[in-house]
């Protein structure tokens, strides 16, 4: 797992109005919390941070550097916990969740799969269906795998690859359901064959009863008298 550092600066609590403006200036509002210190309030440079995700992933190690005015700079050894984006622009990011780690102990976290060759089943008209695109695991913050290969080409009509199928070091610890289903090829949807209307043939010697135009169908007859 690739380790990068990254700056921030310790800042004081803002309005919504202030965190805007610091955004306009492409500058993240974030904040370091757990492992039972205090959380702090920060701010990252939007560019910077945009490139460490890039370069290094979601699950990426940062030495997080935080600055203070008149004070020491302080290091963390944190991971990403949340990263909040704008839907509206692209690329852009509204705010960030910072988790202290150790190294020395094991945390849960979601790591991507790599689908990897096409499903002999497509030849045949299959069709191939990605269900779950991350697993979670359990293991030590510098095992944490950048991705999980997934090999789908001997995937037939009709089959599926689950999350036990996955090769996982010994240190790694299978969190998501082993039985959960990773990718499947399914049948092609063929189209409905409308079978024809046929009538019952009458057996011999049954009439057809028709109701006549105008013929007056009688009333039920009473079967009990009114004491």
């Amino acid at each position: 797992m690739e380790r990068m550092e990254l700056d921030a600066n310790r800042r004081p609590s803002m309005t919504k109005g202030e965190r805007k403006k610091l955004r306009s200036e492409d500058m993240v509002p974030a904040v370091i919390y757990g492992r039972g210190d205090d959380s702090l309030p920060l701010t990252v440079d939007g560019r910077t941070l945009r490139q460490v995700l890039t370069t290094g992933g979601s699950n990426v190690l940062l030495d997080l550097k935080v600055k203070a005015r008149g004070k020491k700079t302080l290091q963390e050894t944190v991971m990403f916990r949340d990263i909040q984006r704008d839907m509206l622009v692209q690329d852009r990011i509204l705010h960030v969740d910072f988790i202290r780690i150790s190294m020395t102990d094991k945390i849960d976290v979601a790591v991507h799969l790599n689908f990897v060759g096409e499903p002999v089943g497509t030849d045949e008209g299959g069709v191939l269906s990605m269900v779950t695109w991350a697993v979670d695991v359990k293991c030590l913050p510098g095992d944490i795998p950048e991705q999980f290969d997934v090999d789908i080409s001997g995937l037939n009509i009709g089959d599926s690859i689950s999350a036990e199928s996955l090769v996982l070091a010994d240190d790694i610890e299978l969190i998501t359901p082993p039985e959960t289903t990773l990718a499947q090829v399914l049948a092609p949807m063929a189209e409905e064959e409308l079978e024809p209307v046929v009538e019952e043939e009458l057996e011999e010697g049954e009439e057809a009863v028709t109701e006549e135009e105008g013929e007056e169908v009688p009333a039920a007859e009473e079967t009990e008298e009114e004491s």
